[in-house]
């Protein structure tokens, strides 16, 4: 649902996870986002050749303000696997692979005690 809402393709959603997306799915700039997006989530080193490719399209403060927000999604996530905080309706009803709501499904049963 955000990245609908946010403008992205059915196409773009769909490959958002790919470590190596189609040719032609996504545009330079987010291409460089979202391997940042990868390396930072994994806790891995952003080399020259990563924070060029972002330089190209991003300011340094927009930059920055990539890492802020990488970094605090990731303290979010962290705390709703810890905790197995349920989702509202909307959120829940997307689509997701079936491994995903597998395990979803399982942490909701766990927090509710069944």
């Amino acid at each position: 649902m955000l990245g609908r809402n946010a403008g992205l393709s059915e196409a773009q959603i769909a490959h958002v996870g790919d470590e190596s997306p189609p040719e032609g799915t996504y545009d330079a700039a987010c291409t460089a986002l979202l391997r940042y997006v990868r390396a930072s989530t994994r806790m891995e080193r952003i080399d020259d050749t990563l924070y060029g490719a972002l330089l190209e399209h991003f300011s340094e403060q927009q930059i920055m303000e990539l890492c802020f927000e990488v970094g605090l999604a990731g303290t979010i996530n962290r705390f709703h696997a810890t905790f197995l905080t349920d989702v509202d309706g909307e959120t829940r009803a997307c689509p997701l692979p079936q491994p995903v709501r597998d395990a979803a499904e399982r942490g909701w049963e766990r927090s509710a005690g069944t």
